[in-house]
């Protein structure tokens, strides 16, 4: 039997489904705790008890913000200048600008720009 051929197999299954297992495990978890919550609150609730004004605070505080066009514009700078860095290394190891890690500069700059755009977008429709 060849056992590279094994290994090899294994290995392939551990590094994707290692991503996935880790996302799965979080979402149940994450589930389970909500539901238990709920059950507690269903249950405080049906009994008349008043519920503790920090927990509606933190109740309060765990609801997700809406989303802001300055977060667009923050993440679109932080990218481009991700993809900067990129460029800059590749010119201080090879002194050339577009060299090696142009093509992977282009990723990160590209989605930064586009994340820009959406905040630009973002704040003009917001003013009108």
């Amino acid at each position: 039997m060849n056992m590279g051929g094994i290994t090899g197999l294994v290995a392939v299954i551990l590094i994707f489904g290692m991503p996935v297992i880790i996302v799965g495990l979080i979402a149940y978890f994450r589930s389970r705790d909500r539901s238990e919550l709920q059950k507690t609150l269903r249950m405080s609730i049906e009994k008349g008890q008043p519920l503790p004004a920090e927990f509606v605070e933190s109740m309060q505080k765990a609801v997700p913000k809406a989303k802001n066009p300055m977060n667009d514009i923050r993440g679109g700078l932080v990218l481009i200048a991700v993809a900067a860095g990129l460029m800059v290394m590749d010119y201080m190891t090879h002194d050339y600008l577009l060299g090696h890690l142009a093509g992977v500069a282009a990723i990160p700059g590209f989605i930064g720009l586009a994340l820009l755009l959406m905040g630009f977008i973002g704040m003009s429709s917001r003013k009108s």
